[in-house]
């Protein structure tokens, strides 16, 4: 072995370790199984990579997170360290010839997805290789009463069958005492250590607004950015309008949402990052693993379905050290919107055995048979089939899938991308050529507006509805317009592989898992009503609120939230200080009177009037003759 703090500054350049990370570290290189629980930003990487590079052997490191993957692959190569990555896409020679790397090549680290994990050839190489470590990275996804819940997870203990002695050790950022609990319980950890620190993030302020106009809050907010910023929403459509409106408004935002290209995800991620564009419009599929320092705004335009969900998205805010805000702006109607989508669509266990019972009709599967067999799976069709409302047949195929009945893809719910890439003039003229693509292509275009700037889901289904073609002519005529350079497409012609992982029982497999249904059911509505819960609570500290939904139950004030500033009637010098400064950043830019300050900060305008007093008093800013204020 050699001395951590030495590792850290030869390959890392730092002189000294984060708040536990020291501990964590020698922990796991005295052979115990360790959890470490460190809010975003606490330097999880580290407390597995410092000591897998103190010992011999390779470190397997298990990650849902493709993007993630890639980017600490990079910096470790970065830093003269060994390192691969298994990522979906490639063929089984060069599957072979990277396994053949990690087992003979002197790699450090071995990168990979649970899904992946499943392979034989992968476990086979791993059974040979001299594993040092087992890092499970968002250990958390491995508890069904986590908000990530991956089932593959569960297929982690394989690495214990194999390495029995290796130690393993769990890292997450968000986990509750239940999931906490859990986790330990799946991954077969022996007596861990367990590191647990604070949640609380003192630079960090959280607000919560009543906002009927949401999107001017969110503009006045965005307008006095000097940094980057992530604004969150519900679903793919609103990425694309709320970016196209800020656009309108001046701020450069570009739109990130699960059905885009993965090589499109990467470039909208990079431009985000190198500030081409300040403001990142997304669902939360922009999510685990984006790491961007100089985030000084996270912004909820809806409200989250679960506080883990909303403490890892705003987390993403000030990473680097300095004050930054999460707001969650909120109306009435998003009150209801959330229970309607998480609460009352939930399945009830007979309205579960009715969709079990339908889809092993759908796919005509007989009884006592079906085990481990693979469909393609249209679920607009399976839905349009048998008339059944697609929230909840949505939702109860997420539970099957969570509970071990079906296994879905993770393509389920994706739609195909289309951009026109010719003029809407040579479009037509070119649709004066065919009739059925003038049909086809005319229908698209009169669903789809904006289609021409930049790429958009198109459901397929919806097509076929709407111009009475199959679908197989929708595709072809797709797949022609692509070949004569009218359109890019990215085909998505089933929603999901689907499989079924048991025979079909009908009620007796749900049966089974009945308890299981009702327990998420519950979880799911205790979710949301904290959620809801920690919109209404105005009168304990946002900060308090949060930490302690974690198990964290002696944190003081923040002073600087939404309803620490309320109960404040006197500012520290800190608050003071913040506030100066944000006011001297604006005034620098050009005059500006006091409501107009107002507008573009989060603070009390009591507190912003007050302030500006004492800059005045300090002959640091001036009034004109507008009742405008200016540097002096």
């Amino acid at each position: 072995m050699t001395n951590v703090r030495d590792i850290l500054t030869k390959y890392w350049g730092y002189t000294s370790f984060k708040p536990m990370q020291e501990e964590i570290i020698n922990s796991v290189l005295n052979g115990k199984d360790t959890v470490a629980l460190l809010p975003t930003g606490g330097g999880k990487s580290l407390c597995f990579q410092v000591p897998a590079m103190a010992m011999e052997g390779i470190c397997i490191v298990v990650s849902p997170l493709v993007a993630l993957m890639g980017d600490q692959v990079n910096a470790l190569k970065e830093h003269g360290i060994k390192a691969l990555k298994l990522t979906g896409g490639i063929s089984f020679d060069e599957l072979n010839t990277l396994l053949d790397n990690a087992l003979y090549g002197n790699y450090k680290f071995l990168y990979l997805s649970p899904e992946r994990l499943q392979q034989e050839i992968v476990q086979n190489y791993i059974k040979q290789m001299n594993v040092n470590l087992i890092a499970v990275d968002e250990a958390h996804c491995i508890s069904q009463w986590g908000n990530d819940f991956r089932p593959a997870y569960k297929n982690i203990t394989l690495l214990r069958e194999i390495h029995p002695l290796i130690p393993v050790i769990a890292l997450t950022a968000t986990a509750t005492p239940e999931v906490l609990e859990d986790t330990i319980f799946e991954l077969k950890m022996e007596l861990p250590a367990v590191f647990k620190n604070s949640f609380v993030r003192e630079n960090l302020s959280y607000q919560v607004f009543k906002q009927e106009d949401k999107l001017y809050k969110a503009e006045q907010l965005l307008k006095t950015n000097k940094g980057s910023a992530i604004v969150y929403v519900r679903n793919r459509k609103s990425t694309i309008e709320i970016s196209e409106q800020l656009n309108s408004l001046g701020i450069s935002a570009t739109f990130y949402h699960g059905g885009i290209s993965t090589k499109e995800k990467a470039q909208k991620l990079q431009s985000w990052r190198n500030g081409t564009f300040s403001t990142m419009v997304a669902t939360n599929a922009f999510g685990m693993g984006i790491d961007h320092p100089n985030v000084r705004f996270v912004i909820h335009l809806q409200i989250p379905e679960s506080l883990e969900s909303y403490f890892q998205e705003a987390g993403r805010a000030g990473r680097d050290g300095d004050y930054a805000t999460a707001i969650l702006l909120y109306n009435e109607y998003d009150k209801m919107y959330v229970k309607q989508q998480f609460v009352e669509s939930l399945p009830t266990t007979s309205e579960l055995k009715k969709i079990y019972r339908t889809l092993n009709n759908y796919f005509q599967i007989p009884y006592g048979e079906g085990e481990f067999t693979q469909h393609n799976f249209g679920f607009s069709d399976f839905c349009k089939t048998y008339n059944l409302n697609t929230l909840l047949a949505y939702n109860a195929l997420n539970n099957l899938d969570r509970l071990g009945i079906i296994q879905l893809s993770q393509e389920f719910g994706r739609k195909s991308i289309v951009q026109f890439l010719i003029s809407s003039e040579e479009v037509l003229h070119y649709f004066e050529k065919d009739v059925t693509a003038s049909v086809i292509g005319k229908t698209i275009l009169r669903i789809y507006g904006g289609i021409f700037e930049m790429p958009t889901s198109v459901n397929l289904d919806l097509i076929v509805s709407k111009t009475g073609q199959s679908i197989e002519t929708v595709i072809a005529i797709l797949k022609k317009l692509e070949r004569d350079q009218v359109v890019e497409i990215m085909l998505q012609i089933t929603d999901a592989t689907l499989t079924f992982l048991v025979p079909r029982e009908d009620d007796k497999t749900i049966n089974v898992i009945s308890r299981e249904v009702e327990a998420l059911n519950r979880k799911k509505i205790a979710q949301v009503n904290s959620v809801l819960n920690y919109i209404a609570n105005t009168k304990t500290c946002r900060s308090v609120q949060l930490v302690s939904y974690f198990g964290e139950t002696t944190a003081s004030k923040c002073g600087i939230c939404s309803v620490c500033r309320t109960q404040n009637s006197k500012l520290s010098n800190r608050e003071m200080q913040q506030i100066a400064t944000q006011i001297l950043a604006l005034v620098e830019g050009g005059d500006l009177s006091s409501r107009e300050i107002s507008e573009k900060l989060t603070f009390a305008e009591t507190d912003i009037l007050k302030v500006l007093r004492l800059l005045m008093d300090a002959e640091k800013i001036k009034v004109n003759p507008k009742n405008q204020y200016y540097l002096n």
